[in-house]
């Protein structure tokens, strides 16, 4: 007995640490990436305006134009991922997304750049919810935070690194006599080409099609994800059910307000940081700004390792929040340009942390079409908030300054971290593991898990 659960648990960890080899790198790069192009507006704008004569107003319909695309082709997009795969689909979406970014390099007009903008949101639907449906086909429930938040941590280097790049480019290369900020465009939306194209021969759809697996390791793999679908008694069913799922429009609203409290702020925090100090250059706000996401990743990390470990997940999600609204209160209540920054940091740097937990949640519920619906209907939800935070933004901008940003931000992650403690997490959902234990040809003696 003891030969066979030191067996499987050599199993379990050769097979899980070849998923998350295979996966979890290449996933990261795609976000990376995707960070790059969805964020280096907020940049870009520091000089595009200008030339295109756009103000503050019309820049928020112009950031918010890109979720009106996003929110109206998320759902298609996820039917798509589960009808055809997931291999087809998000390359489909990376290349597609590059090739609109690249084109704007060539708008003359405010009117073109809108447009592209709005492209850029439907072809991109469908890639961040694909992610966490692909993940949840992969990855069982007692790893899935860390993989979701190692996969979110290319989106913290990707916002790390977006505003040094995006400024080092716009203050640096005019080839051809064109202004930096329209470069940023077209090297910032080649590598989503060509990781598009890599990502066809690159992702396998079910674990049984993995030849990079052993014939053990992909029985071990598929017993243990029935396994966990049995205890958890996810709700099936197929688009229909998912849109009547009140489990799905509780988290559709926790999600909403979090990313109207933090999206829709990403493309305003440069403006914000720049007007905090008129000895600012573009380059100086790339370096803040390139701060906070890089704490973040150490944030995400051991918040998620303890939520693993701890088989808890409501209020290791909250936490963030909570954190990210006290910066909020610093960088806004306070006169000293030190500490305004000060605040700007812990907010950026703590409400990361949030994403990785709260993705767990669905997939507990969740399974088959049902799953890949629902998670679409809660990332596409929060598409329209976005969209909503970023009009109103440019208006509160011109009307009460930095002040008036920031108190929206704040006010809807208050609301956010209210609604998130209304959720009820069932017992069995953070017990699933220990429950398994129960079954002596699968988990009954592993040995302790390891982050």
């Amino acid at each position: 007995m003891d030969t066979l659960n030191s067996s499987n648990g050599d199993v379990r960890r050769r097979t899980m640490s070849k998923v998350l080899r295979r996966i979890i790198p290449f996933m990261m790069a795609l976000y990376f990436v995707n960070i790059l192009d969805r964020v280096n507006l907020g940049y870009v704008a520091l000089d595009m305006r200008d030339e295109l004569s756009i103000s503050a107003a019309a820049y928020g319909s112009l950031a918010a134009a890109f979720f009106v695309g996003y929110f109206f082709f998320e759902v298609p997009s996820n039917v798509m991922l589960e009808k055809f795969g997931a291999n087809k689909v998000i390359s489909r979406i990376m290349v597609t997304w590059g090739i609109v970014t690249i084109l704007t390099f060539f708008v003359t007009a405010y009117w073109q750049i809108y447009v592209l903008r709005f492209l850029l949101g439907v072809m991109e639907a469908g890639f961040f919810p694909g992610v966490i449906y692909y993940l949840s086909q992969w990855v069982p429930s007692k790893h899935r935070a860390k993989a979701v938040t190692l996969f979110f941590v290319g989106s913290q280097i990707g916002t790390a690194s977006s505003g040094p790049i995006a400024t080092w480019i716009m203050d640096n290369i005019s080839w051809l006599g064109h202004a930096g900020w329209r470069w940023v465009f077209l090297i910032e939306g080649t590598p989503a080409v060509l990781l598009g194209v890599i990502a066809f021969f690159w992702l396998t759809n079910q674990p049984k099609d993995a030849s990079w697996l052993s014939s053990d390791e992909k029985e071990w793999l598929t017993t243990e994800l029935a396994a966990e679908k049995r205890v958890n008694k996810p709700e099936n069913g197929g688009a229909k059910k998912a849109f009547l799922s009140s489990r799905v429009w509780h988290l559709a609203g926790i999600y909403l307000l979090f990313q109207a409290g933090t999206q829709g702020m990403v493309y305003w925090l440069p403006t914000v940081v720049k007007g905090m100090s008129d000895s600012f250059s573009n380059s100086t706000v790339g370096v803040i700004l390139m701060i906070p996401p890089l704490l973040a990743i150490g944030v995400m990390m051991l918040l998620s390792r303890h939520s693993d470990r701890a088989g808890e997940r409501k209020y290791h999600a909250l936490l963030p929040i909570v954190l990210s609204v006290a910066g909020l209160a610093i960088a806004g209540s306070s006169g000293s340009v030190a500490l305004q920054i000060t605040g700007v940091i812990v907010y950026g740097s703590s409400y990361p942390a949030f994403l990785g937990i709260f993705w767990t949640l669905p997939s507990i519920y969740l399974t088959g079409v049902q799953a890949a619906v629902g998670l679409a209907i809660i990332n596409s939800s929060s598409s329209a908030s976005t969209f909503a935070s970023s009009t109103v933004l440019g208006f509160l901008n011109e009307s009460f300054g930095n002040g008036g940003v920031i108190a929206l931000i704040g006010g809807c992650l208050g609301t956010a971290a209210l609604l998130l403690l209304l959720f009820k997490v069932s017992d069995r959902s953070l017990g699933s593991e220990a429950t398994r234990t129960q079954a002596p040809d699968t988990t009954a003696s592993r040995p302790p898990q390891t982050a």
